[in-house]
């Protein structure tokens, strides 16, 4: 796990360095340094044409593992953030083509495997990871980010698209000099309406990120302008409905017991200790049983955050668990007075806005288990592989009603009788929506009309009509495959995998996610419905998989989710910072926001109304861009 960073095409008709770049590449280690404590190298390559910069995390081969790393003739070099996981198997193979390595570490496989395969490596790496690659032979610089986007990758293209910075994290692209720092208004709307702004928009105009999935070729001297930046996506995520027939239901079981702990197998590779996230839900007491299943002998540390408020706290469960495991288990208390102390400095940590408050809870487990570790292994994407979302199992409660004729006009007409507020609306509600409105989850009326003053509705309406394309190309599917292949494609990549790299890498902790393996995902939501849901439930088909041990009030408790109590800390430690964003906060911001109608909805909320997430959203914003430029 590191930091890398770079520019290509300074210098591009003289061959000669660049002052200002050698000196951003200094600025960028500095800015990048918590992703890489243990070490700092640079490279100039191609006749100072491309610097390349990398911060250390060091996982594997501890000695030898520093980078950039070149071929034997040094006219390819890497940089890599995260890990290949099937780096040794590679390795093998490489080796018996002729291949000699320096290393024995991970990164070094990327060098020679693409020297067999060019782009194409993606296709055989198992793994977690940014890379940048340079051809020096080709003049080309070649980037790519992991299939989940469990690793972001930013970029900017300056010089009528002459050159080209990237880094690892965007504080680092934007200290770049002479970059663009005018705020992107669709991308603002879209996180407004989501919580976060999807790939490839940053809030930033000058910034885009690579999606999951996706790979970036630069060649400055292309003379068509066209050819000199491309992108494409290599793998994303897809459900075929193919017809085949499918497993019985014990084989399916046994089958996702023997991949979860295969995929467990491979990130448990490592030279530095290795423990485990521990909720006490079904996710990540899976991984932790997996984890004692391959090293019945060894001791490993487990964590959970605990919170004052009881509904809101696991930790009984988690340690129902780690006793049984035998774990040396650590419980993370997180109060309210906690959240002042970091709340200010881990909004700026994330660079772009970003509205999932359970960042704070997360980061203080990342930073005590950092204490102890250096690698943690999560139960994120099992939401995603086998149905764990609220509206998913929802669909199976309820999918024969909804079908039923003339249902749907029925339960509007209930809804609107009794209003939201009726105990009932939750399942009216499902009952009432077509397919598509379940998957459009936003409410563009109230962000467009509400929000942006009139000189900024139409950028900001391309912004949602984005949302709305993004999520018709899973229109194809019926609900809730639909859900189970967006989450997977949006939700995932740019909400959780966001939050836990950022908190993480403050830490300058490591986390693997054994869910997020490609051939589990696509094994797993191929399977019928029935298998997922049961009672209610989703996951059932996981909760079947976890071992005879898990007493049942683990094994069938419904999700709670890592959720901290925003909406009492907006009513009481927040309501300062809340009011001060809604008045003298907003800075830039009062050309393109009206705060009226947040003003309003601050009221409701402090009247007892719950608009925790909507408020939540107007808060991060304002701290985060008030300081921009519009034009």
């Amino acid at each position: 796990m590191c930091g890398i960073y770079g520019v290509y095409g300074g210098g591009v008709s003289t061959g000669a360095r660049v002052p200002a770049e050698e000196a951003w590449l200094e600025d960028a280690g500095r800015l990048l340094r918590h992703r890489g404590p243990d070490g700092c190298a640079r490279l100039s390559c191609m006749g100072g044409r491309c610097l390349l910069g990398h911060s250390r995390l060091a996982i594997i081969d501890l000695e030898g593992g520093a980078q950039p790393i070149g071929n034997e003739d040094e006219t390819i070099w890497v940089v890599l953030n995260g890990e290949i996981y099937n780096y040794v198997e590679l390795r093998q193979e490489l080796i018996a083509k002729g291949h000699r390595f320096r290393t024995h570490s991970d990164t070094e496989v990327l060098v020679h495997l693409y020297e067999e395969k060019g782009e194409s490596l993606l296709d055989d790496l198992d793994g977690m990871f940014a890379l940048a690659i340079v051809d020096e032979k080709k003049e080309r610089l070649f980037l790519a980010r992991d299939r989940f986007g469990e690793k972001p990758l930013y970029y900017a293209s300056l010089d009528e698209g002459r050159r080209l910075v990237f880094a690892s994290e965007m504080k680092a692209i934007v200290a770049f000099p002479g970059l663009d720092n005018h705020l992107d208004v669709p991308a603002i709307a879209q996180f407004l309406a989501v919580g976060y702004v999807p790939a490839p928009r940053t809030h930033y105009r000058a910034v885009r990120k690579l999606r999951a999935g996706e790979a970036l070729s630069f060649s400055p001297r292309a003379r068509d302008t066209d050819a000199r930046l491309r992108t494409w996506r290599y793998w994303q995520p897809r459900i075929e409905l193919n017809g085949a027939k499918p497993p019985t239901h014990e084989d399916a079981v046994e089958e996702v017991r023997a991949r979860v702990l295969e995929s467990v197998r491979l990130r448990l590779r490592s030279d530095v200790p290795i423990g485990a996230f521990l909720s006490g839900g079904v996710d990540s007491t899976c991984i932790a049983a997996a984890i004692r299943e391959l090293q019945p002998g060894i001791k490993f540390n487990t964590f959970c955050a605990s919170f004052d408020n009881p509904q809101l706290d696991e930790a009984p469960y988690a340690r129902m668990v780690a006793k049984h495991l035998g774990t040396d288990h650590h419980e993370v208390h997180f109060s309210s007075d906690d959240l002042l102390p970091i709340f200010d400095a881990l909004i700026d940590h994330y660079d772009e806005p970003f509205g999932d408050v359970s960042m704070f809870p997360t980061f203080a487990v990342c930073r005590a288990a950092r204490e102890v570790c250096k690698v943690m292994l999560s139960g994120d994407g099992g939401d995603e592989c086998f149905g764990g979302y609220s509206e998913m199992f929802g669909y199976y409660r309820w999918h024969g009603l909804r079908r039923t004729p003339g249902i749907n006009a029925a339960a509007r007409g209930l809804r609107q009788f009794w209003g939201k507020s009726w105990r009932g609306a939750g399942w009216l509600g499902f009952l009432s929506k077509s397919d598509w409105e379940l998957l459009h989850t936003w409410d563009r009326g109230n962000v467009i009309s509400s929000y942006f003053t009139p000189d900024y509705r139409s950028a900001a309406e391309t912004g949602l009509l984005e949302l709305e394309a993004s999520a018709r190309e899973h229109e194809r599917l019926p609900y809730p495959l639909s859900a189970f292949e967006a989450t997977a494609s949006s939700y995932l990549p740019e909400q959780i995998m966001v939050k836990v790299d950022r908190a993480s890498m403050r830490a300058s902790l490591e986390c693997r996610a054994p869910f997020l393996n490609p051939e589990l995902m696509q094994f797993a939501t191929n399977l019928p419905l029935d298998y997922h849901f049961r009672a209610g439930l989703g996951k059932a088909l996981l909760r079947d998989a976890l071992p005879a041990w898990v007493p049942p009030e683990i094994r069938w408790r419904q999700k709670r989710g890592f959720t901290p109590p925003l909406c009492h800390w907006l009513r009481a430690e927040l309501k300062s910072e809340m009011e001060n964003s809604l008045d003298g906060g907003m800075g830039e911001l009062r050309t393109l926001l009206d705060p009226s109608p947040a003003k309003e909805l601050f009221r409701q909320h402090l009247a007892g109304s719950d608009h925790s997430n909507a408020l939540f959203r107007w808060l991060v914003l304002t701290r985060r861009c008030r300081d921009a430029f519009l034009n």
